[in-house]
């Protein structure tokens, strides 16, 4: 399964994703969802509208744990996200306490246990769940036994881990892709920054795709998510979107299509 993700196409309002992605070939979508302004009747459009193309909603994005966030909002949006029929919830967590990293997290992955939407957590070098190690070992502590774990290519190479890492993990939900340079900014502000506003395509960079597509587990869904002022500035959103999926089709033929 080869989704577009939303991350890639932020310009663009969800119903114009899915027709982007249809457009373009690709087999899902991921959708950013504002709870505040996203009724459940929207979100029931929106499956539909995905359906009608042929698209399944890999994931919705995002929930951020942090303390100044209501956790309403997060409870919102998984409703969201079960409406619409999603996969998996995109979470991170912006708290600077493990504590209350473990505790958010047990919280929504109960609320969301025994649904079709499982959440998926997602690590980040400038975020308290830096690497793949600590994602997997703040799900196993806050006893979130439906959860999973988002790998994205990017912020796996950046916390130092390589793609062996990945061999014989099951709690990996899907694979988020895009490359980079295989220097590392220098502070956390620069790791934020480069994640979302400096990406490049898929075989544009120097990370180790092939690699990543060899030892991952096999059938993971793969996540295009480019993020990235350059390509935003060159193309509209449908283009951009056709561009990467062919820049990852590339990369596949490369790898010896999984």
């Amino acid at each position: 399964m080869i989704s577009l993700a939303a991350g890639t196409v932020l310009d663009a309002p969800p119903a114009a994703v899915l027709q982007a992605a249809a457009q373009a070939g690709y087999d899902a979508a991921g959708l950013r969802v504002d709870p505040a302004s996203t009724t459940v009747t929207d979100a029931g459009a929106l499956r539909r509208q995905a359906a009608d193309l042929g698209l399944t909603v890999l994931d919705v994005e995002v929930v951020r744990l942090r303390p100044d966030r209501p956790f309403d909002d997060h409870l919102r949006l998984l409703e969201l996200a079960h409406t619409l029929g999603a996969r998996f919830l995109l979470t991170v967590s912006e708290h600077p306490s493990h504590t209350d990293t473990i505790a958010g997290l047990a919280r929504l992955a109960a609320a969301a246990h025994g649904a079709d939407t499982r959440v998926a957590l997602e690590f980040m070098r400038f975020t308290e769940v830096p690497t793949l190690a600590a994602a997997l070992a703040t799900v196993d502590e806050a006893g979130a036994d439906d959860a999973v774990v988002l790998v994205d290519a990017l912020h796996l190479h950046r916390g130092g881990e390589g793609p062996e890492a990945l061999v014989g993990v099951d709690r990996i939900g899907y694979l988020q892709i895009c490359d980079a340079p295989a220097a590392a900014p220098e502070d956390s502000a620069d790791l934020a920054d480069e994640a979302r506003h400096r990406r490049l395509a898929p075989g544009a960079g120097e990370l180790p795709l092939g690699h990543l597509l060899v030892h991952a587990p096999e059938g993971l869904p793969l996540s295009v998510e480019v993020q990235s002022d350059d390509l935003v500035a060159r193309y509209a959103p449908a283009e951009r979107a056709a561009r990467l999926y062919t820049a990852l089709g590339d990369l596949l033929a490369r790898a010896g299509a999984r």
